[in-house]
């Protein structure tokens, strides 16, 4: 089961990495346009659920997780998101809780299971 999740859990770490590290940290990229960084936190999201329902739609240990792939991508992506979001507000300097960026989160979680089922 591990081999077909393994890529979740290595993204899933990238993203919380990249969610707490301090936002000087995260200028390697000159994208300095309105809303470039909401396409960002969509696209971070879309890949999360989409790994994640690719693992646990491939594994074969568990009837409820192959079931609910696609319900546990989603939410469990958003729950982490929202995690994410609180821990930026209340224990980083130099980053804080945006709704909007949660709503691009939420989105991309959204539209990862999509691809997946297209």
């Amino acid at each position: 089961m591990l081999r077909f999740i393994l890529p979740s859990i290595l993204w899933t770490i990238l993203v919380i990495i990249l969610s707490l590290a301090p936002s000087s940290d995260l200028d390697l990229v000159d994208f300095k346009f309105e809303g470039a960084d909401k396409i960002v936190h969509f696209v971070m999201y879309t890949l999360l659920s989409l790994f994640w329902s690719i693992g646990l739609k491939r594994q074969n240990v568990s009837k409820f997780l192959y079931r609910r792939a696609f319900l546990i991508s989603v939410f469990g992506s958003f729950f982490l998101s929202f995690i994410l979001e609180l821990l930026q507000e209340f224990f980083t300097l130099s980053r804080n809780f945006d709704a909007l960026d949660l709503i691009a989160n939420g989105i991309g979680c959204i539209f990862g299971v999509l691809i997946f089922k297209i």
